[in-house]
């Protein structure tokens, strides 16, 4: 029923492409930017319950900053599509609150956050205003979607205060996420340019630009990619071209964990490398 869904939401998209282009520009984006939420489990509420959390809007959009601990070190979570923030629940519990204060971020259409659509520019504002209330960033920790918002971030401001990056579960851009469309919604050829001209007149930057790869070569700080080898939604093949060109990365590849990347080994090497001092690999 799922699949049938999508494959009416790409007929649609592709008959008013046809017969309605300019409908088509400005109304297929935003169908493809409405989300659908993920739950948040009863421990996760318990865990989310326990922060300090800031509700904000940017542009009309919510989004939901927490803050856990009093440390003088200050790292910032952010989750990927159709995730929430409780998915950082076994790194909170490893986490040394008492030298690090932890940060995450629902991002607008997802967790507690009160609107239901998500855009790559949306993300990138959200983080903004999460990085003007927190100030100096020593690591920030992304999943999956997150990591092209942090990409399109840097490479608007590298000047932004961040001393580490750790990648996790990365799509190599937002091409890839066309190819996702086009998959799953049997999107046209006419659909799609209409798509990625749209996508260019909202972003600051082109989208072709925005580009895991340009972060991990372009960024001098520290940096940790983690990737499963079998991962269908972020495929290895072109996260593994872009860190054997790229020099001066630490990386864990593993095997079995799948896009969700959840293991005591994971858990252990992103805090290590977290508490790792910075300059030191």
């Amino acid at each position: 029923m799922n699949n049938l869904f999508l494959k009416a939401v790409g007929a649609l998209i592709n008959f008013t492409a046809i017969f309605l282009p300019k409908w088509n520009a400005n109304n297929s984006f935003k169908i493809l930017s409405k989300v659908k939420r993920a739950g948040i489990s009863e421990s996760g509420m318990v865990f989310l319950n326990k922060a300090e959390q800031t509700h904000f809007e940017c542009e009309g959009q919510s989004s939901v900053l927490y803050k856990w601990g009093n440390g003088p070190k200050n790292v910032l979570f952010l989750h990927g599509w159709m995730s929430n923030s409780q998915r950082w629940l076994p790194y909170y519990e490893k986490l040394d609150k008492t030298k690090y204060t932890m940060y995450a971020l629902d991002a607008p259409g997802h967790g507690k956050s009160k609107t239901d659509y998500l855009n790559l520019e949306m993300y990138r504002q959200a983080i903004n205003v999460a990085l003007s209330k927190i100030g100096a960033i020593d690591t920030v920790i992304c999943h999956s979607f997150s990591n092209t918002a942090l990409t399109y971030t840097y490479l608007e401001n590298p000047e932004i205060d961040i001393k580490k990056f750790i990648v996790m579960g990365s799509p190599t851009g937002m091409g890839a996420i066309f190819v996702f469309f086009k998959e799953k919604l049997g999107l046209s050829k006419k659909s799609l340019q209409i798509l990625s001209k749209k996508v260019n007149q909202i972003l600051h930057k082109p989208y072709q630009d925005i580009l895991v790869k340009n972060l991990l070569k372009q960024a001098p700080q520290q940096k940790l990619v983690i990737h499963d080898k079998g991962d269908r939604i972020t495929p290895f093949a072109p996260i593994k071209e872009a860190i054997e060109n790229t020099l001066g990365l630490e990386t864990l590849i593993t095997t079995g964990l799948k896009h969700d990347l959840k293991s005591e080994e994971v858990y252990n090497k992103v805090i290590n490398f977290i508490e790792r001092p910075t300059n030191t690999l």
